[in-house]
């Protein structure tokens, strides 16, 4: 995949200014002097926080120390479901919005985030809400009425299914109890013969050990990184596609108090982020998935994935029609369009 394009620093960023005898001169940037409060509801020990680390460290260092960041780990400060609240009301300045969380207010935003077996490429669903972002009206316009500024986007790897037994045939699917979450994988289990079980992904080692769960539907670094191996070792080998998990986003309010040069940096530091992370997503799920396999985890050949995937309905068709059923039909099938067009030209280049 060519890399996104990334845009060029605006106003301020730099400044070229001819005068007699003097020749060219570049206008220093002007920062503000301002400390960020940064808040996440993720431990610090989580693989994809890495990401906010390097996006603190890296404004913090571009701006010859004016930005700073106080950071507020494993959600100090409220959890992820308080995520939205506390940025739009600006209780905090920065923290990691999922938008499934949020479907009434960001309905729009997390289309990505709530529909499975759609993007099989998450890099290139990143790519995608980027340019909606920024090209967008509506997605715009969500934004702004929810008082936010997404900075880092993080997409996660593709998702299997990781069960107690193997699963090698669709009868297998049928009647096993499978980890769900959010208005549509639930859809996409029943479609398959098995039965959603809603379980946040913390409880699912607890809930398998029991018996009370058979599969988890989870990314390979998810699964290892919350040791669902150890009580479920049997893989079903066939993606089901990936999402894009959360933002990193700021109250709009105070994102528009700091100089232009400000947001300039922490738009462009966050864009670099998003991309430098879809680089290390791959390369982490199959160090997620290696790390299983040598403490035991097996994957499991399908006899038929084609007819897995052909009985899984149309997501995005699903989408649009709870759209229509909320009144907003023709708004959810123009969005639609134009971010299916945008992930299939990120997934082709």
């Amino acid at each position: 995949m060519a890399p996104f394009a990334n845009p060029l620093l605006r106003a301020g960023l730099v400044a070229a200014t001819l005068t007699a005898g003097f020749g060219q001169h570049l206008a220093a940037e002007d920062y503000s002097d301002v400390t960020l409060r940064h808040a996440t509801g993720l431990p610090q020990t989580y693989p994809m926080v890495v990401t906010t680390e390097r996006f603190n460290e890296q404004v913090t260092e571009q701006s010859d120390g004016k930005v700073k960041f106080q950071m507020f780990w494993g959600g100090s400060l409220g959890g992820m479901k308080e995520a939205l609240d506390l940025v739009s009301k600006g209780a905090v300045d920065i923290s990691d919005i999922v938008p499934g969380y949020f479907i009434s207010q960001l309905p729009l935003y997390s289309m990505t985030n709530a529909i499975p077996h759609t993007f099989m490429d998450p890099a290139a669903a990143i790519e995608a809400l980027i340019e909606m972002g920024k090209t967008n009206e509506s997605q715009i316009a969500e934004y702004e009425a929810n008082n936010i500024k997404p900075l880092i986007f993080r997409a996660l790897d593709n998702f299997y299914f990781l069960c107690t037994q193997p699963v090698k045939t669709m009868d297998d699917f049928k009647g096993l109890k499978v980890k769900s979450f959010g208005n549509y994988i639930p859809k996409m289990l029943e479609a398959i013969g098995a039965t959603p079980v809603n379980v946040i992904v913390a409880d699912a080692y607890e809930a398998m050990k029991r018996g009370s769960l058979d599969c988890t539907y989870s990314s390979f670094p998810d699964m290892e990184a919350y040791k669902l191996h150890e009580v479920a070792k049997y893989i079903v080998d066939v993606p089901m596609g990936g999402i894009v998990a959360y933002s990193d986003s700021m109250n709009l309010d105070a994102f528009n108090k700091l100089t232009p040069d400000t947001q300039a940096l922490l738009t462009r530091v966050g864009e670099e982020v998003t991309l430098w992370w879809n680089e290390q997503s791959e390369a982490d799920s199959a160090r997620a998935k290696q790390a299983m396999l040598a403490a035991g985890a097996e994957m499991v050949a399908f006899d038929d994935p084609e007819a897995l995937h052909a009985a899984v309905p149309d997501m995005v068709a699903l989408w649009v029609q709870a759209m229509e059923d909320r009144g907003m039909g023709d708004e959810g099938k123009a969005y639609a369009e134009a971010l299916m067009a945008a992930y299939d030209k990120a997934a082709q280049d």
